[in-house]
């Protein structure tokens, strides 16, 4: 790796922030020109919203300013779909991450954990043998399970989760659940276009080729065969784990610890006890915007079809999530204050206009701030925090994020060494969200020490 030029960088911004305290702007396809941006191991075993692009978590993971010690544990209080995660063990360091949603904790486990390729691939054989022969199906809670999927396709998922089931155990089925999940809405009427499930309207689009497109895909869709669709998912994805079973990873491991950012527990079991507090060399995360992402919502078809909308309604998930935005009005009858005036003064001007945009934003903060006071806690003394977030607008005003991340961690405690902004380049990072809110086309990374 080209840790000594990465560090010269770093060393040159952490010299230059020092003396003028001023955002430094950075382009981290540049910094890690060697990293190619396309898929690399296994990066793209499933699709997820707003991913962290890896160019920034590969930038910090291979310094020795920010990481001078081998096998370090690097913690991911947010870990989406598992980037920094992966990255930490490529590099050589432990890695443990916490996330709301189950989906995101199960495609990060299977993108980080090793297994042998070949039992997978006799496993897939057995798996389309067993399903292309079942006559019985399965009863899942899937939400207007007909609405999303016609009638040839929830027979053909319903056969592959059953088959899954009989005969993968362990860490073996939750790499076939994962790539199951990962064509689930490639073979249903959500609109590819749209990372939230809206289901296909071609008529919708001025552009004649993708009416075209997406009118095809309709038809295509009444006789697809969704258990090919699967062979060829579970053929790429086995491609992709090959190139992390080559790899030696035997003395670091990663691992899903808690479902909540504010609360880091040593496992995901009940009853867990909290992290050690200074137990963790690095923390790196994304955390979600204020009402940015509707990541529950976006993996509906998913959650439905793994069974894990059994118990748990989508909005009981919405409700473990930083950022939502549904909210009983009872619930923002009182203000959301913090004694610090720039926070305290948006809010004030933006619940004159809309109350609920001013209460999901203030309590997103309130939210983030018991987050950044469990990440002081954890990590140890002298060591680095850093956060990526991006600004957005609230009622047509810039909703400053990141000026309001800075002073909530410095009021806990933390100290701001550098703060660098990088331009979005990826669609796949803007978020339309509502009428009352505009695309964020920045990431700001802001790197604490405590």
């Amino acid at each position: 790796m080209k840790t000594n030029e990465i560090d010269k960088e770093l060393k040159s911004f952490l010299s230059r922030y020092d003396k003028n305290k001023l955002p430094i702007e950075v382009n981290f396809r540049d910094l890690v020109y060697w990293v190619p941006y396309s898929d690399s191991y296994t990066h793209y075993i499933h699709s997820y919203p707003a991913k962290l692009i890896k160019h920034i978590p590969i930038f910090f993971l291979n310094s020795k300013i920010i990481l001078p010690d081998s096998e370090s544990t690097v913690l991911d209080p947010f870990c989406g779909s598992g980037t920094v995660l992966l990255e930490s063990l490529l590099t050589g360091h432990n890695s443990i991450g916490c996330d709301a949603n189950p989906l995101a904790r199960l495609i990060a486990k299977v993108k980080t954990t090793k297994l042998e390729t070949k039992d997978l691939n006799n496993k897939k054989i057995a798996i389309i043998y067993r399903a292309r022969r079942l006559r019985k199906l399965v009863s899942l809670n899937v939400v207007n399970v007909e609405h999303w999927f016609s009638e040839n396709t929830i027979k053909q998922l319903s056969k592959l989760y059953r088959a899954i089931n009989e005969i993968c155990i362990g860490d073996e089925l939750d790499f076939f659940m994962a790539a199951f999940s990962s064509i689930v809405k490639k073979v249903s009427y959500a609109d590819p276009n749209l990372s939230v499930p809206v289901k296909i309207k071609p008529e919708k689009y001025k552009d004649i080729d993708i009416r075209v497109k997406l009118s095809k895909k309709l038809i295509a869709l009444e006789n697809i065969d969704v258990i090919n669709v699967f062979d060829d998912q579970v053929t790429k994805n086995l491609l992709r784990l090959s190139l992390l079973e080559n790899l030696s990873l035997n003395n670091v491991s990663a691992k899903i610890v808690s479902k909540d950012a504010r609360q880091v527990t040593k496992s995901l079991e009940p009853g867990s006890d909290l992290l050690d507090s200074n137990s963790v060399d690095l923390i790196m995360t994304s955390p979600p915007y204020a009402g940015a992402q509707k990541y529950i919502r976006s993996s509906s078809l998913s959650l439905g079809w793994l069974g894990l909308c059994e118990e748990s309604s989508l909005r009981d998930y919405e409700k473990l999530s930083i950022g939502r935005e549904h909210y009983n009005k009872s619930e923002y009858i009182d203000p959301v204050r913090f004694d610090l005036p720039d926070i305290d003064n948006f809010l004030e001007i933006i619940e004159k206009e809309n109350p609920l945009r001013a209460h999901i934003n203030g309590n997103y903060l309130k939210e983030m701030e018991s987050a950044i006071f469990e990440m002081y806690r954890v990590l140890k003394i002298e060591r680095y925090c850093i956060i990526i977030i991006g600004n957005n607008e609230v009622c047509g005003r810039k909703f400053e994020t990141q000026k309001y991340m800075r002073l909530l961690a410095e009021r806990i405690g933390f100290k701001t060494k550098l703060v660098l902004v990088d331009d979005i380049h990826s669609r796949g990072l803007m978020t339309k969200r509502n009428k009352t809110a505009s695309i964020i086309n920045s990431e700001w990374i802001l790197v604490f020490k405590k």
